[in-house]
């Protein structure tokens, strides 16, 4: 036996015999031994010996004694505690099972039911637990003892007393009282006043990993993911796991809100959702929008512009319309199909039928990309056949019709399909830019042309005539993603001034061309009646009321989404929007594209589960020991970054700039150049 287990086992003779040791963690040893008194086999945990110094005994013992006191059929009790030969201790029931944590490494993903009924029975003693004014402070799968497959939560001793009594004296431990991995924002930020809401959070992030195998946010250091946890929102569950319900995604996400005023007030109340099919989250009762996630990362509910204005989804909407002042949204997945994704092109790639009913977009099926419709109810996505390499697709205004372009940025082709399927016909040939495109239901089709104004030709073909000039005076460069307004005299339009940044929205008079500044942003919808959605490079989403006639705005925007899909390069936001209110969007926090290792059989390796989100050029650096990408995650714009391949670590580079993009590295030397904009014009950098 070592020193440390003779001298315990010498304190201790008298009342236990300590057999060995069981585990070891960051504040305190375990040992299995023998109750003489009882019979009876007991788990002493021993404070590290730093840490008794830092508690002391006196106040360890005073503060321990309110956790005897609490009984419940989910919390282990606490048998005895004390000082001896300077040790600090205290003695639980041995339990003859496992952790929660050895389940979930052995079984990686619970059943749904089993996941359910865990976190319910350790919500149930959180909420006793906090009844009494006991909060735990390091709830993680490791404190959860399953006894007869019965969870049982540990340590909330050591937790209280840790937490009444070191004070700011823990720092000189080099210890904290929570585990990263699981740790709410307000603890994570030292907060001094910790509410049950922190346990909450934490009992959140541990129904979180049940489900899919790995706590909300990973990282290669307890910094890295403290980090991630201050800026980030989890990955949805429903992408990774699709027979998870919607309402007990929801439930845990209203868990793992950031503030904890946004979270579930008590356990009790969390446990009651997680058993609720119609759940909804804070975060979307919040917001003018409701949304459920599908497998492929798609989203897709009814929107309600403004709190004046109720809209619901479009299919199978009763005649009736909801009071004014009231919201009426109806949730709904879109499931592509197994083989289906949605292609990575950076430009729009999402169109909604006029009715609401179908949705088109540039889809990937196996080695065929292009534009594939999908029925919102029912039925698979479908190929459409001589699209391929199109993008920007675009609705007639019957939903007969689909129109989209093809070819390189200033000298794209545009093109026609029935939604059907047939011949594919070209209405102009590399005249149009790749800037968007739209129907009015003036039988003409409105674009970009590659003179960076827009133009417009008859949907059956014809000569095609010039709308307007770019207002280079005041620095506008183009006119892109025209949208035409019902009546066909107006139109959205986004007006480039170099960067996503620094691009507004403004209202075209198409009968002669001139523009109204409406409001900042880079992509606008419609919203009938009267309303511009406009995304921004920031993956926003606001409303604005417009006045028709003189091409004003009539409101302050409103904000709608959040966490929107966009590109970094040109502005385009990833939604759409139906004459009958129904929105669908590609979320930006949905998986995002990664960085992998493709060997040569084809074989991918994850090069970092930490990197997700807008991936651009990724560089290898000439001696093979560095990765250079432009990467943006979060909404937040894109940066040039380096991944050592030979330590991990992750570092950005560039500073002060916007829309960093295709690094490369200079032949041997450790030197990068990159393309950003800065001060509203794109520059190289090095």
């Amino acid at each position: 036996m070592t020193d440390t287990l003779d001298r315990l086992g010498a304190a201790l003779a008298d009342r236990y015999t300590i057999e060995r040791e069981l585990g070891a963690g960051g504040m305190a040893t375990v040992y299995l031994a023998q109750d003489l008194r009882h019979d009876r086999k007991v788990a002493i945990k021993v404070l590290r010996p730093e840490l008794a110094a830092v508690i002391g005994a006196d106040r360890f013992l005073s503060e321990i004694k309110t956790t005897a006191n609490l009984q419940h059929p989910h919390i282990l009790p606490l048998f005895d505690s004390g000082a001896a030969d300077s040790f600090l201790f205290y003695v639980m029931p041995y339990v003859e099972g496992e952790s929660l944590r050895d389940r979930i490494d052995r079984e990686h993903q619970l059943p749904v039911a089993d996941a359910v009924r865990l976190a319910t029975e350790i919500a149930g003693a959180l909420d006793y637990a906090h009844r009494q004014g006991v909060i735990h402070r390091d709830i993680k799968p490791e404190n959860v003892m399953l006894h007869d497959g019965q969870a049982l939560v540990a340590d909330f001793g050591i937790a209280l007393a840790m937490a009444n009594t070191a004070g700011t004296r823990m720092t000189e431990t080099g210890m904290s009282l929570g585990t990263p991995h699981y740790m709410s924002p307000e603890q994570a930020m030292g907060e001094r006043e910790i509410t049950g809401r922190s346990d909450v959070y934490a009992l959140g992030a541990i129904a979180y990993e049940m489900l899919c195998g790995e706590p909300p946010f990973t990282g290669p250091t307890a910094q890295a993911i403290i980090a991630r946890v201050m800026t980030e929102e989890p990955r949805r569950l429903t992408l990774q796991r699709k027979s998870i319900p919607p309402g007990i995604e929801a439930a845990i996400f209203t868990a793992l809100e950031k503030l904890p005023a946004d979270r579930y007030g008590t356990a009790a109340e969390f446990a009651a959702a997680l058993k609720d099919p119609n759940a909804t989250s804070f975060r979307t009762a919040a917001l003018p929008v409701a949304a459920a996630t599908s497998r492929r990362g798609w989203l897709l509910g009814g929107v309600a512009a403004l709190a004046t204005l109720a809209l619901g989804w479009g299919i199978g909407r009763s005649g009736s319309t909801p009071a004014a002042g009231t919201i009426g949204v109806v949730r709904a997945a879109l499931v592509l199909g197994d083989s289906v994704s949605v292609a990575s092109v950076l430009n729009s790639r999402i169109a909604l039928s006029p009715d609401g009913r179908r949705v088109a977009f540039i889809g990937r099926d196996g080695e065929r990309t292009g534009l594939m419709i999908k029925d919102l109810v029912g039925g698979n996505a479908r190929y459409l056949e001589g699209t391929d390499d199109g993008f920007a697709p675009f609705f007639s205004p019957d939903g007969a019709q689909l129109g989209f372009l093809s070819g390189p940025n200033n000298a794209a082709d545009l093109k026609v399909v029935a939604t059907e399927g047939g011949v594919v016909r070209t209405l102009v040939r590399s005249e149009a830019s790749a800037f968007g495109a739209s129907w009015g239901d003036d039988g003409r089709i409105y674009y970009s042309a590659k003179h960076l104004g827009v133009a417009s030709i008859p949907a059956t073909g014809g000569a095609a005539v010039r709308v307007s000039t770019p207002d280079s005076a005041n620095q506008v460069m183009e006119h892109d993603f025209p949208l035409v307004l019902p009546g066909a005299a107006h139109a959205l339009v986004s007006l480039w001034r170099g960067t996503s940044a620094s691009t507004s929205i403004g209202i075209m008079d198409l009968s002669d061309g001139s523009v109204v500044d409406l409001a900042p942003g880079s992509f606008a919808r419609y919203l009938d009646p009267g309303f511009a959605l406009i995304g921004s490079s920031d993956g926003r989403v606001t409303a604005v009321r417009l006045d028709l006639a003189s091409g004003r705005a009539l409101s302050e925007p409103t904000l709608v989404l959040e966490n929107v899909a966009r590109e970094s390069s040109n502005g385009t936001v990833q939604f759409a929007v139906s004459q009958t209110g129904t929105l669908v969007f590609q979320a930006a926090e949905e998986g995002g594209d990664r960085v992998v290792w493709v060997d040569s059989t084809g074989a991918a390796t994850l090069m970092d589960s930490a990197i997700a989100g807008t991936i651009r050029h990724p560089a290898i650096s000439p001696d093979g020991n560095r990765v250079a990408l432009s990467y943006a995650s979060g909404g937040s714009a894109s940066d040039i970054w380096i991944k050592d391949l030979t330590n991990g670590s992750m570092a950005k580079i560039s500073s002060n700039i916007t829309d960093g993009d295709r690094p490369t590295w200079q032949p041997g030397s450790n030197r990068i150049a990159y393309l950003a904009d800065l001060d509203g014009r794109h520059r190289i950098f090095t």
